[in-house]
């Protein structure tokens, strides 16, 4: 239960802190969209790697089958 309430807030934190890095280079507009296409490709790719992850068959069968 503490765990979960511990991911919760660091999940509020990263958040708050990737909102505040977009308005910041919203405000720096000319300059600042190149880092906001940085900033989309990074969560894309995140999420990408994460969507393999978790799709992936054979990695599960590795965590839950083979000893460590």
């Amino acid at each position: 239960m503490l765990e979960k309430i511990a991911l919760i807030l660091i999940g509020l934190v990263v958040l708050a802190y990737i909102t505040m890095l977009t308005i910041g280079m919203i405000m720096a507009f000319p300059f600042g969209l190149l880092g906001l296409l940085l900033l989309a490709l990074v969560g894309f790719l995140f999420v990408k790697v994460l969507l393999d992850r978790l799709s992936n068959q054979e990695d599960n069968y590795y965590a839950k089958n083979v000893d460590k």
